[in-house]
């Protein structure tokens, strides 16, 4: 098996984390850590992992990330995963894995602009003529909320 590398970059408000090689549980906990503490001193509120140089994820390796998920989520973090490749999502679906509420976006531009509307939607309003002007948004065609139905 190859080795993980991982990268931590910070775009405005979110930190990237770029996966590469093999997903490895060990490395995605240290990362985790990274992120939290990251999270403290840098005043950050979203996390993408960018997945899209893993060319390979089996069950295991892929239940590591969803881990890694679900505790920058747990930390208060909007957490998405960019760039996985068709047929690990193939892989994953057929092999019926619980993906719980994990958010995916087709290439990191797509989360960017995912994680941007959310932003935007939170800010307060400033004035209500504005608000005639302004359509609804619905998530963008590269952005995928997963959810177990429950």
């Amino acid at each position: 098996m190859g080795e993980c590398r991982l990268v931590i970059t910070r775009l405005r408000q979110t930190l990237v984390a770029t996966v590469e090689g093999t997903v490895d549980a060990g490395a995605l906990s240290t990362l985790v850590d990274s992120l939290s503490e990251a999270q403290d001193a840098q005043r950050v509120d979203s996390v993408i992992f960018e997945v899209s140089a893993c060319e390979m994820m089996d069950i295991d390796e892929f239940a590591a990330l969803q881990k890694a998920v679900r505790a920058t989520d747990w930390l208060g973090m909007r957490t998405i995963v960019a760039g996985l490749r068709p047929g690990i999502v193939a892989y994953v679906v057929s092999s019926g894995v619980d993906l719980g509420n994990l958010r995916a976006a087709l290439d990191l531009e797509y989360a960017l602009e995912a994680l941007s509307r959310e932003h935007d939607e939170r800010a307060p309003e400033a004035d209500p003529e504005d608000d005639a002007e302004t359509e609804s948004q619905s998530d963008g065609p590269g952005e995928v909320r997963y959810s177990d139905g429950g």
